[in-house]
């Protein structure tokens, strides 16, 4: 008796293989799968990082974009303004080179250059400047000519005349100057 409970205590190599040979490559079959699920998770977590990256970057171009805009926007927003008030200066001018010329009381006189040198404070506050153009070199961004002449006294594409006054807004030209350039 005892040889057969001997026998049977003795594990038989053939029956203990198999037995753990299936769950041993079941493991292993499932460890393969859960690697894959786990590698494509991976691929799928970086694709999404690199979409956020993109978006993020996007994002704060967008930001600069509609910060660059408002700044222009509130930079710009009399513009049509002051562009209006330019006729009312060159009118008082054109009134007090009138009045002068014509030997005009003193009194009115003295009251449009009051008036003008407020209205020029106002738009210079504002940053309106004259452009400068008499002598100058002809410039298309500053100075739109209306005629050429030869004169002699100035070097060619230089301004001769300016027959109406430019302006520009902080460093925008709202308005070229008129002028007149030598050709020859």
């Amino acid at each position: 008796m005892e040889k057969e409970s001997n026998h049977q205590d003795t594990p038989n190599p053939k029956v203990s293989r198999t037995k753990d040979e299936k769950p041993k490559k079941k493991l292993e079959e499932e460890i393969k799968v859960l690697e894959k699920e786990l590698k494509d998770k991976n691929e799928l977590a970086q694709e999404y990082l690199k979409r956020l990256q993109y978006l993020q970057a996007d994002f704060e171009n967008y930001k600069k974009k509609v910060l660059k805009e408002r700044d222009e926007f509130s930079k710009y927003a009399n513009e049509k303004l002051i562009f209006k008030l330019l006729e009312v200066l060159d009118n008082l001018e054109r009134a007090l080179s009138s009045a002068k010329d014509s030997g005009g009381k003193k009194p009115l006189i003295k009251g449009v250059e009051m008036v003008l040198k407020q209205l020029q404070g106002i738009l210079g506050w504002e940053g309106v400047t004259p452009i400068k153009a008499l002598g100058e070199v002809f410039d298309p961004h500053k100075h739109e000519a209306v005629m050429a002449v030869t004169t002699g006294k100035y070097p060619e594409n230089a301004v001769v005349e300016e027959l109406q006054k430019g302006y520009s807004l902080k460093s925008k030209v709202i308005r070229p100057a008129l002028v007149k350039v030598e050709k020859r």
